[in-house]
């Protein structure tokens, strides 16, 4: 990881610790509200799915559409994706660090929970926050982790 210092102000802005904790809380209280905790390692979808402005753009607007319908008709964000994840797998465990030591999230049984903000996010944090609780809602949607990563051809 670079230090804070060296960082562009882009990277400090939008990859920040904070701001993914945030989108993982969400997703994981969201995930919670349709099935049961989520589990920790699709935390670390959630940075390239929501981050990713193309990908994020290429949501479905609920979660009707099933996961495979979708990566069928976006195999172009599908092929870019096992790279950015897992560029942003170093972020998405600093985030991690950052939502477990500050409250955001906790960790309990290899389960992640979101716990819920104080305030809602302003402005346009607000849409990142929103996709976060959409991905959330539409990973539950699937009975398994692993059948998750295979349809995004990453590995946990």
């Amino acid at each position: 990881m670079k230090r804070w210092a060296d960082r562009s102000r882009v990277e400090a802005t939008l990859l920040n610790p904070a701001l993914i904790a945030l989108l993982m809380s969400e997703a994981a209280r969201e995930y919670e509200r349709q099935a049961d905790p989520m589990s920790w390692p699709l935390t670390f979808l959630i940075p390239p799915l929501v981050l990713h402005r193309p990908t994020r753009d290429a949501l479905p607007r609920d979660t009707r559409t099933h996961l495979s319908t979708w990566i069928s008709r976006e195999p172009l964000l599908r092929a870019g994706f096992p790279e950015r994840a897992v560029a942003m797998a170093p972020l998405a465990r600093e985030a991690l660090r950052f939502g477990l030591r500050h409250g955001v999230l906790e960790v309990l049984e290899g389960n992640v929970r979101g716990l819920p903000s104080q305030t809602p996010p302003p402005g346009d944090l607000r849409v990142l926050v929103s996709k976060a609780g959409l991905i959330g809602r539409w990973l539950a949607k699937t009975d398994q982790p692993s059948t998750i990563f295979a349809l995004l051809g990453v590995g946990p």
